[in-house]
This record gives C-alpha cells, structure tokens and sequence, in this order.
C-alpha cells in the first residue's frame, strides 16, 4: 500500500505524469471501444464487406490527414511555446490554424467527391465515398483542435470527450450495422467525427472564454499565417507521404491479393492499434512538454530519454500478451479470417519499433529539424512498398497481408536506428 500511495502521490506532483495519465484513462475508452466495434462490424459484415469497409475507411482518413496541412502538430508546437495569459497570441494561433484547415479540408473533400468513380469501380462504393466527403472535414477540424488542445495542457479535457466519443463510436457502429450493414457502419463514422467536432469546439471556446478573463495587459503578440504555413509545410508533405503510400498500399494488397487479404489486414491493424495506443496517444503530451522546455537544455533531454523509456515499456507487454493471444483473437474474428495469428505477431514487433521511433519524431519537431523528419518518413513508407511489391506478385493471393505488414516491419527496424544515430551525432553531440 505504501509502493502506490507514493506512486500516487509523485504523478500528482509531476505534470508530465497527470498529462500522461488522464491521455491514457480518455485514449483507453477510445481504443478500447474501436477495438470492440470494429470486431463485431466485421462479423456482422463479414472479411469480404468489412473489406469494403476498410478501404473506404482507410481513403476518407489518409486524406484526412493531408488536410490538416499538418496543423495539428504545428497549433501543438505554437500553443506551447505561448504564455499561459496571452489571450490574443492563443486566440490568433486558433484563428489562423483552423482556417487553414477548413480551406484545405475542403479542397480534400471536393477532390474525393469529384474523383471516387478513380477510387473504386464499384458503384455502391463509388455512392458511399462521395456520400461521406464530408468526415475529411469533420476529421481534419478534429485533429487541429485535439493539437490546440494538447497544446494548452488541455489533457482532462481530451480525455473526457474521448470517452463521449468512444461510447458513441460502441453504441451507433452495432446499431446501425446491424440495421444498414455497411451504409449503417460508414453512417456511424460520419457521426461520431462529427459529434467529436462539436465537443472539441465547445471546449476550445471555454478555454478561451476563460484565458480572456484572465489575461494581463500585456504587448500583443501574433502568429502569422506565414509562420505557420512555413513550419507546417514539411509536416504537410511528410503526412502526404504517409497517406499517399498507405493508401497505395490499399489498392496493393486489394489488386494484387483481393478483398479477403486486405480484411486481414484491415483486422491486424485493428491489433496494431491498440498496442501502440499508449506511444500514439502520448505524441501530444510529448510534443506538447518538449515545446515547451526548449529553454531548458537539461529538462528537455531529461523529459526525451523519459518518454522513450515509458513508450518502450508500454508497449512491450500488450505487443507480448497480443502476440501469445493471437490464436484465439483469431478465433474471435471467426472462420473466414484463418491466417490471422501470424500477421499478428508480426505486427506486434513492427509496434515495438514504431513506439520509439514515435519519440524521436516529435523530438525532432519541438526542435524545428521537420524536413529531416520528412526524409526519415519517406525512406519509411515508400521504403516499404518497394519492398512490399514483389512479394505481393508472388504470394499476394494467399499471403498478401502477411508479406504487406513483414515489409513495413523490416524497413520500420532500418528507420529507428536511423534516428538513432541522427540523434546521437546532432543533438547528443552539441
């Protein structure tokens, strides 16, 4: 009792652990629910429509993610480095970051109504894509106000409307699969991004409300758009690399192994989640405590070797007990997804690697070095199609998925002991 009551008493005292803390309670529920969802979607849908599912899915986010001109880690960065009082330097970094996002996402969303008969040629897939154009906004918003929020140390906030959010996501995806099938399961999507939207912005708006109260007469200090287009452009083009490559890694394994392959995947992945649920929803307190420590070399490397070491561990033991579970996660799925087990396993190495990889990135962002985060992440995504597309012509049609994922594991192990060495020679080194 005295081990946790200590315990208890040092995450009260530092903020870095309650950040953490409340991010994991809020990721969790998030995950968790997903998790549950996804896996009675797909027996209700079954490998082949969850399939269909999945690629829709994938598309709307890949895109997504370029939307957000990769304001969500810059509003993240900029938000932190303002003082806690600076009512018009937050307010400006609000105003400029989610207009940015609402043209881009717009231009997103038009550019997949217009080209989903390129997307797909099947027409009920075609239908659904430009029916729900719209989540690329709705998801794009979100992702620049959860990097507002993570920004302003907002982690409390975050972690209940991930809560709000998870039980909608539970509740509305069985429903309406199991009424409208995959209409249903896509509808269920489109309304909870949505609903994620409005929690957020109500939020930000009593935050706001309550800085503007609080703030001192102080010079006003600005933002430019410039500013932020400038230090997010690597970031845009490096979250362009990934959705573009992830995506064409979609139309690999559908083209080259069929439906079947890619329901495998899109159920591994599924797995892969929830192990690195913890590094992934650790990024923004990261980013967020590094940004803001830059004027303290000592304290800034201190919270970089700490981060690593709680992202390895955390981790490790769900990569461990998923891998040994893998058999009967198999099972759960049901009959149509044999073959599972060993892609599985695979992942849950893979996840090892992309967990310290992750504290290297957002090192590297809070210090400015964005373009060499850009050159690491094209070696990586592009680095593992290349090696991903021959074994796809040989054995895409009975080991697609498997051979999809070993190729991302092998060249995502080359990635990390890159950063590594970068680390060691230009930062470590000064």
């Amino acid at each position: 009792m005295k081990i946790i009551s200590t315990l208890i008493s040092k995450v009260k005292d530092n903020q870095i652990a309650k950040d953490s803390t409340w991010a994991i309670i809020g990721s969790a529920v998030s995950k968790c629910a997903a998790m549950i969802v996804g896996i009675i979607i797909a027996r209700l849908l079954g490998v082949e429509a969850f399939g269909e599912y999945g690629m829709v899915k994938s598309t709307l986010f890949y895109i997504a993610v370029f939307s957000t001109f990769g304001l969500g880690s810059t509003a993240n960065r900029y938000m932190a480095l303002c003082k806690d009082n600076d009512y018009h330097a937050i307010l400006n970094i609000f105003r400029n970051s989610i207009s940015i996002t609402l043209i881009t996402s717009a231009i997103m969303a038009v550019l997949l109504f217009t080209c989903a008969g390129i997307i797909s040629n099947e027409p009920h897939l075609v239908a659904i894509l430009r029916y729900t154009a719209l989540i690329v906004i709705f998801n794009a918003i979100n992702t620049t106000q959860l990097g507002l929020l993570s920004g302003l140390k907002q982690f409390k906030v975050i972690a209940i409307n991930n809560t709000i959010s998870g039980f909608a996501t539970l509740i509305l995806g069985i429903v309406l699969t199991y009424y409208f099938k995959l209409i249903g399961a896509v509808g269920a999507l489109f309304t909870t991004t949505l609903l994620q939207c409005i929690i957020n912005q109500v939020a930000i708006s009593r935050h706001l409300n309550k800085i503007r109260t609080q703030s001192e007469a102080t010079e006003q200090s600005t933002t430019s758009i410039g500013q932020l287009f400038k230090f997010s452009l690597p970031i845009a083009i490096q979250e362009c690399v990934y959705a573009s490559a992830s995506w064409i890694r979609v139309m690999m394994i559908t083209t080259l192994a069929g439906y079947d392959e890619f329901g495998l995947y899109t159920a591994t992945n599924q797995c892969h989640l929830i192990i690195i649920f913890i590094p992934g929803v650790l990024r923004n307190v990261i980013l967020s405590h590094l940004s803001s420590s830059l004027n303290d070399e000592s304290r800034h490397k201190q919270t970089f070797s700490t981060m690593v070491k709680i992202n390895l561990i955390a981790t490790l033991l769900p990569a461990v007990v998923i891998a040994i579970a893998s058999p009967i996660i198999e099972q759960i799925y049901g009959e149509s997804f044999v073959g599972l087990a060993p892609i599985i396993i695979v992942t849950a190495i893979l996840s090892i690697f992309e967990s310290v990889c992750d504290t290297y990135v957002q090192e590297f962002i809070s210090r400015g070095y964005n373009w060499i985060t850009l050159a690491g992440y094209i070696f990586r995504n592009y680095g593992s199609l290349i090696v991903a597309l021959p074994l796809l012509i040989k054995f895409g049609n009975n080991h697609g998925a498997f051979w999809a994922y070993s190729s991302i594991m092998v060249i995502q192990i080359l990635y990390c002991f890159m950063l590594h060495i970068f680390y060691k020679h230009k930062i470590l080194a000064r």
